[in-house]
């Protein structure tokens, strides 16, 4: 009898899409697990008390399973904050979207600002001070820089679209239009603690996010025709969904979690 030459039956049989996916989604549900969990210490503890073992025992981890997907402490609570942002960045994109009006950067800024007073997260970063803000601001240097300056570029490019449509003043130059604008962000966020333990008076946060919006308007903005707003808010919600997009590729990164699709 002629041996066969036929190959043994193989014993590997290739994964499917649909198990790929669902352990795609596993490690996506994981790492949003010990985000969140990293979150809640955050908003509780503050950054400096926080710990990768605090961090496994909330989300019912092993602590080198934290490590899987995120390298260092920093890059974690980096990455919550920064999921954070992405939320505050969606919202702006929805509000933009409701209103040409909505472009200016005095009623960005309001719903910015209202929109941070109504995260705890974000909250605690700025009501941490300074020293907290400086911290991220070096972590996010370090370990997300491209997109540090991507942002960067992004506003930008937001402000150009407001200055060439008209919507910004031309007698100032757009580095000290772009100081003052976020100088006064970031002032209305930061300052009310440091002022009521001074015992100074603090409006509620609806009169300081009209405080905000005004002296923003008066110092940077004027008035427009109502085509050239219509044009802005095409061209920065462009501007705003390019940025989304770059974020969200980021935090992917950062929880080195690939995409299943």
């Amino acid at each position: 009898m002629t041996p066969s030459t036929d190959s043994p039956p193989s014993t590997f049989t290739a994964p499917s899409p649909l198990a790929a996916e669902a352990v795609g989604t596993e490690r996506e549900l994981r790492a949003d697990r010990i985000l969140d969990a990293a979150e809640e210490l955050l908003v509780a503890w503050g950054r400096r008390k926080i710990t990768i073992e605090d961090v496994a025992r909330r989300a019912k981890v092993g602590k080198g399973t934290v490590y899987l997907h995120f390298a260092t402490k920093e890059a974690l609570l980096l990455t919550v904050v920064m999921r954070a942002q992405l939320g505050l960045m969606r919202q702006v994109l929805d509000f933009v979207g409701r209103s040409p009006d909505n472009v200016r950067p005095s009623e960005v800024a309001r719903s910015l600002y209202l929109s941070h007073l109504d995260s705890p997260l974000m909250r605690a970063v700025f009501t941490g001070g300074t020293e907290s803000l400086g911290h991220l601001s070096r972590d996010a240097s370090t370990l997300v820089g491209e997109t540090v300056q991507e942002r960067r570029r992004a506003m930008a490019a937001y402000w150009d679209v407001l200055r060439d449509l008209g919507l910004l003043r031309s007698d100032l130059p757009v580095d000290n239009q772009l100081y003052a604008y976020n100088a006064l962000v970031l002032g209305h966020l930061v300052t009310p603690p440091v002022l009521e333990e001074q015992g100074l008076h603090v409006p509620g946060h609806g009169e300081r996010a009209d405080l905000m919006a005004q002296s923003i308007r008066l110092l940077l903005e004027q008035d427009a025709a109502p085509e050239n707003t219509r044009k802005a808010q095409t061209r920065a919600l462009e501007v705003f969904s390019d940025l989304d997009r770059t974020m969200r590729s980021e935090i992917e990164r950062l929880k080195q979690t690939p995409r299943t699709t």
